[in-house]
């Protein structure tokens, strides 16, 4: 995928839809594109979260263990992320995912997230304002 795909891809996610052009240009020199065949477990509920996925092709399913059993939450498809905590904590992923055919992503990694955070600090507030805004929703469904 050429850079200007990358930031075509980008812009289209919510998770970056208050964040200027030149933000998201820089986010784009950090995503690397990564694709999996049908059944690939992006990572397993318990795994230390380091990576956020963004779905450029495909479908994703999010699964939960109840009861011993994978439950499924939610199907994700093209310009869905799933993983943003893992870019701002090292805790375990509270859910399963798997590809659910192939899939085409762009791959963020939290170390490269952390240090672009650093250096163009406000490209970590327009993640937390998307987020802030993202929880006051599922708050008042």
């Amino acid at each position: 995928m050429i850079p200007l795909e990358k930031i075509i891809v980008l812009n289209k996610v919510p998770l970056f839809s208050m964040l200027k052009t030149e933000d998201i240009h820089m986010i784009s020199t950090i995503a690397s594109e990564e694709a999996y065949e049908d059944g690939h477990v992006l990572f397993k509920e318990g795994d230390v979260g380091d990576k956020l996925f963004i779905v450029v092709s495909g479908k994703v399913m999010i699964l939960k263990e109840q009861s011993g059993e994978q439950k499924h939450l939610a199907t994700l498809k093209e310009n869905d992320f799933l993983g943003e905590l893992a870019l701002f904590d090292a805790e375990t992923r509270t859910a399963t995912a798997m590809c659910d055919g192939p899939c085409t992503f762009l791959v963020i990694e939290r170390n490269d997230m952390e240090q672009l955070a650093h250096e163009y600090p406000a490209i970590a507030f327009g993640f937390i304002k998307v987020l802030i805004s993202r929880m006051r929703g599922m708050i008042n469904k």
